[in-house]
């Protein structure tokens, strides 16, 4: 008796365990009743991101194009002063030894000049990366960019 009992326990176990993986595919969503965007819409959007991500990086360069005009003006200015008060220095400037320490200073105005020049190229950092235009391939499918 206990022999059927036990068979009967295992047959009842194995039969709830083929019900619930018979069933449980069957309460899963299904993922066909959902509507995918199409190839048209995704690349559209593609595109859109694209077309806001151009304007960012024009914006970008532009912005770096006119701090790197402003640093440059900086620059000629400070090469500029430090030329003309050598200048006015020289005219003034009877000796040699004068006239070689007024060309030492001149030239330690200039290599300063470059210096804060570079360090302030530097801090512009690199250049902006241009975004990648989303392209179709030859069977109208979106390639990621």
């Amino acid at each position: 008796m206990t022999t059927s009992a036990r068979r009967i326990g295992i047959a009842t176990l194995l039969s709830m365990a083929l019900t619930f993986t018979i069933l449980n595919p069957a309460l899963a969503d299904d993922d066909r009743s959902k509507t995918k965007p199409s190839a048209k819409m995704v690349f559209k959007n593609a595109k859109e991101k694209f077309k806001y991500e151009l304007d960012a990086y024009k914006a970008a360069i532009e912005a770096r194009k006119e701090a790197r005009e402003q640093i440059n003006e900086e620059f000629k200015a400070a090469i500029k002063k430090a030329t003309a008060d050598a200048k006015a220095a020289l005219a003034v400037a009877t000796t040699a030894e004068q006239k070689l320490i007024i060309m030492n200073t001149l030239k330690n105005a200039r290599t300063a000049a470059v210096a804060i020049r570079d360090a302030a190229l530097a801090a512009l950092g690199s250049l902006p990366t241009p975004p990648v235009e989303p392209k179709k391939d030859d069977k109208r499918r979106t390639l990621a960019p």
